[in-house]
């Protein structure tokens, strides 16, 4: 606001576009971006190239780092005819010769095809097409209505050459950048579509590694364009109607079975997940930190109690999927040291202003290393008049100076030369303050994107440069419908040709470390910013190419979240603290990159630093109806399933039922969780008798608005029955809140806590098990010890492993199948006792969610509030899990317990088996039917 009144001319952008511009030199380029009258144009601005981000004061905070990586994702909960009547699909390519059974797969599947080859965009023509070509087929090809719009991206077919050739790289860069025009022609015809109230989707293929690119071994040029996946991700982040979807194959895969593959991700039910590789075995993967995140629950450690005094050494608990603090694990036993030093040459491109500078500072510090520092501000001695002259008097210094040159002073002319004075200011301090922290520092002023330019300005240090920092940027930011090509040229000449050129100058430089800067923008999109998404997230590919080719490298890419500096004022930082996104200290942003070049940190090849959130506001809408399928049979197997046995038959546990139902609706609700469930009921128990356990399906009605800006959904499982209504196995109705970003709230303290000592006595609680009260085997035996017992109430020590994979299928941000079972194995207990007979759990009055569950760490249980309904037959218990120091963290109300007659048998029956002791055949009781 204030800018805007300040420079009316400047370009309307959002707060998250100003989260990137953290410099001095991106603010005067937002200001100058367009011109007088065109308030609406897209905002450019360099990237950490230049700018004046002053450090905070004091110790730097630690800032939190997670590893990137790939992560498997359950099967696919197939949608039943999501897309209209006779559905029209595009498929663009660049004259692909293995699209043909990808084009006969569609059209054998209903789908009209429109095929649009960019490389026959000019008949004729030059084997390039131009950009004005490629506009053209790409308006012929959209126009109409389109349920589909399929990219096919296909890189060189020689994968050796594809790394040593210019050209092959370059064309690389080419098809990253027309897909995101693809992207900007489709948008329209697709809106449309899904406002006719029809799935409409944007799904783009890849044949890199089956990875994502993140293996590393389709090779540097190709793995480019696994960056179309930023694209993806940010037309989901600016039209969240569509669904959208970016798809890498393993490249052996045949043709027919790459459309096979194809067709199950067109059908997906999950909106939460913008990016999935297949690999040669059919398993899906995606990538992490991410809208979906099935490791997400293993950062929301449940606090120690404190009375306890257990000594807790520093990283014990952080697993492969955890987030962890820079700084945490830091002792005086030489974590601090890096792997460059005095005799170290590191070329910096954009590395004397800004963030970048502020981060080579912090190296400096630590390694004395010799800095060449890229930028493209010439450096000229200080004019007289402004010699002397502090900054915050420097702009009146400028009007002076040109109403004595007799020139008018126009806002746009004070604001050039100010910050021209600013930044050659500021590159003198950065030289200065390299120096005084230890190290050497030179500045050249080149286009970083000018191959030919960076090799004779590097010419007389190449045989000593160890190390590239390629932390250049700029920012054309416009949402989808009004990006040019000229917007994504300009955006991916630095990141992507300017890397290139880098490489080529130092072609045969002893190198041995490259970082390179990346962005949270392109880790989950950012509305304005598809390209530079793109360009960020193909570096991150590059990266790893770059390591797999060479692992004696140190290569990493950082993805950086918002940084507090720039244009952030207090009141931004206020709306994004309102969402939930907390910014990174710039002290504690530098310490991160300088840390990066520690040896415990070499095999971190992509790495966020900063939360794990989208700049992106989440979307209020509901999503709509979903009815889905999920084959069940992978799980029989399971030992959790296993364990899980009433009589002959395995069952299917009932918070698995509620688990199937929440992971569908909170994946078919990108940015939402699960925070309450209301009247969970079990109608029909799935049990696993032999008969075909694929045949259910979960069928949700359209969300409705509830209060305090949730969502209301109503969900059943069901499945066709011998007659003609459907069986109904589950049902509930799920209230879904925004995900907040950081840890997950503990609920309140319960009142009157007394205080348990865990850990202390034999485990006696498993006699639940042993003796019949209970069933379950070994794996599900989470009570372990009894603390209080009295009349109605009973507390209970537990612990159990969890399954992230089982989670990942059947859980949800906060609800885990496995260990929520161990709150359904304790009202029963209650239940005999009320009722004189073994119980089974029909239903849930009311789930409420605060926090995760621990994986295999205390909690306590909680049984009280016991009664028994009228006629008998049933009781009702409140089932609450909480911390050692009484915090909540599920609350289960009013849990139904059944007591069945013969149930007692069959328990004895199940125990029996898992204890390995022989029992009789089974009886025709055993047919008799199960609740859960």
């Amino acid at each position: 606001g204030a800018l805007r009144e300040r420079f009316p001319q400047s370009p309307t952008v959002g707060p998250e576009q100003l989260a990137e511009l953290r410099t001095l030199d991106q603010i005067a380029d937002f200001v100058a971006a367009a011109p007088p009258g065109s308030p609406g144009s897209p905002a450019a601005s360099v990237g950490p190239e230049a700018g004046g981000v002053d450090p905070k004061a004091g110790e730097p905070a630690g800032a939190p780092r997670r590893p990137v990586r790939l992560v498997t994702l359950p099967g696919v909960d197939r949608l039943d005819r999501p897309y209209a009547e006779s559905p029209v699909a595009v498929v663009v390519h660049r004259g692909d010769p293995g699209v043909g059974p990808i084009l006969d797969g569609l059209r054998t599947r209903g789908w009209t095809v429109r095929e649009a080859d960019l490389d026959a965009a000019t008949p004729g023509g030059p084997a390039v097409p131009t950009p004005d070509d490629v506009e053209r087929a790409l308006a012929a090809a959209f126009e109409g209505r389109v349920d589909l719009a399929l990219t096919v991206l296909t890189p060189s077919a020689d994968r050796d050459r594809a790394d040593r050739d210019r050209a092959d790289w370059d064309r690389s860069v080419a098809v990253l950048a027309e897909n995101v025009l693809v992207a900007r022609h489709a948008h329209l015809s697709l809106s449309a579509t899904a406002a006719a109230g029809s799935r409409a989707a944007f799904v783009t293929l890849t044949r890199l590694d089956g990875g994502l690119g993140h293996h590393g071994t389709a090779g540097a040029a190709a793995s480019l364009l696994g960056g179309v996946g930023g694209i993806v991700k940010t037309l989901a982040a600016e039209t969240p109607e569509l669904f959208c979807r970016a798809v890498d194959v393993a490249p052996g895969l045949a043709g027919d079975t790459v459309a096979e593959l194809l067709d199950a991700e067109l059908h997906d039910a999950a909106r939460d997940t913008g990016e999935v590789g297949i690999d040669a075995g059919s398993v899906r993967w995606t990538v992490v930190p991410g809208l979906f995140d099935p490791l997400a629950a293993a950062d929301q450690a449940v606090p120690a109690p404190v009375t306890l005094g257990d000594a807790v050494t520093p990283g014990d608990a952080v697993t492969d999927g955890d987030a962890v603090t820079d700084g945490d694990a830091v002792t005086d036993g030489g974590a601090e040291a890096v792997t460059v030093g005095a005799d170290d040459v590191l070329v910096v491109s954009g590395g004397a202003r800004g963030v970048t500078a502020l981060c080579v500072r912090a190296l400096a510090e630590r390694a004395g290393a010799r800095f060449v520092l890229l930028g493209r501000s010439a450096l000229a001695d200080e004019p007289d008049w402004a010699a002397g002259v502090p900054d915050d008097g420097l702009k009146a210094a400028v009007i002076a100076r040109l109403r004595a040159e007799g020139t008018r002073p126009t806002p746009r002319e004070v604001e050039r030369i100010y910050q021209g004075l600013l930044a050659q200011r500021e590159i003198r301090a950065t030289v200065a303050a390299i120096a005084a922290a230890g190290g050497r520092a030179q500045y050249v002023a080149v286009d970083v994107t000018d191959a030919d330019a960076l090799g004779a300005a590097l010419g007389e240090v190449r045989g000593q440069v160890t190390g590239v920092v390629h932390g250049a940027g700029v920012l054309a930011d416009a949402l989808l419908p009004a990006k040019t090509a000229a917007d994504v040229a300009r955006v991916f000449a630095p990141k992507l040709t300017g890397l290139r050129a880098l490489l080529d100058a130092l072609d045969g430089a002893p190198l041995r470390h490259l970082v390179l800067f990346t962005s949270v923008a392109g880790l989950y999109g950012n509305p304005g910013q598809a390209d530079y998404a793109a360009a960020n997230e193909a570096l991150c590919r590059v990266a790893a190419a770059m390591r797999h080719d060479r692992p004696d490298w140190h290569v990493t890419a950082i993805d950086w979240g918002a940084w507090d500096g720039g244009m952030v004022t207090p009141a931004l930082r206020e709306l994004f603290q309102a969402r939930g996104v907390e910014l990174l200290a710039p002290d504690a942003g530098a310490r991160a990159f300088a840390d990066a070049f520690r040896p415990d940190r070499a095999g971190e090849v992509c790495v966020l630093v900063g939360p794990g959130r989208s700049l992106a506001e989440p979307t209020a809408a509901g999503g709509p109806a979903v009815r889905a399928r999920r084959p069940l049979t992978p799980i029989v197997d399971h030992p959790v399933i296993a364990a899980h046995r009433i009589g002959a038959h395995r069952v299917l546990p009932a918070t698995f039922g509620l688990g199937w139902m929440i992971n569908v609706v909170e994946r078919s609700h990108p940015g939402r969780r699960v925070v309450e469930v209301r009247d969970f009921a079990v109608h029909k128990g799935i049990v696993f008798d032999g008969a075909s356990p694929d045949g259910a399906r979960v069928e949700a009605e359209p969300a409705v608005p509830g209060e305090a800006g949730r969502l209301l959904v109503r969900v059943a499982v069901r499945a066709d029955g011998s007659g003609r209504l459907p069986v109904s196995h589950y049902a509930a109705t799920f209230v879904l809140a925004a995900a907040e970003a950081g840890p997950a709230r503990l609920g309140p303290a319960v009142a009157g806590w007394p205080g348990y000592r865990l850990g202390e006595g034999p485990p006696d609680a498993l006699a639940i098990y042993t003796e019949g009260t209970q069933f379950h085997a070994p794996r599900l035996q989470g009570m372990r010890r009894v603390l209080a017992r009295g009349g109605d109430r009973l507390v209970l020590e537990c612990q159990l492993d969890d399954d992230q994979e089982l989670r990942a299928a059947f859980g949800g941000a906060l609800h885990s199948p496995v260990l929520a079972d161990v709150l359904l194995q304790g009202p029963p207990v209650l239940g005999k006792a009320l009722l004189g007979q073994a119980c089974l759990p029909l239903g849930i009055g009311r789930a409420e969610y605060f926090h995760p569950l621990p994986d295999a760490a205390p909690f306590v249980l909680v049984l009280d509030g016991a009664r028994v309904d009228a006629g008998g037959g049933t009781a009702t218990v409140t089932a609450t899990a909480c911390t050692p120091d009484g915090a909540v963290l599920v609350r289960f109300t009013d849990v139904t317990v059944a007591a069945t007659p013969g149930m007692a048998a069959k328990f004895a029956e199940a125990v029996q088996a898992w204890r390995q002791i022989p029992t009789a055949d089974p009886t025709p009781t055993d047919n008799e039917e199960l609740p859960s």
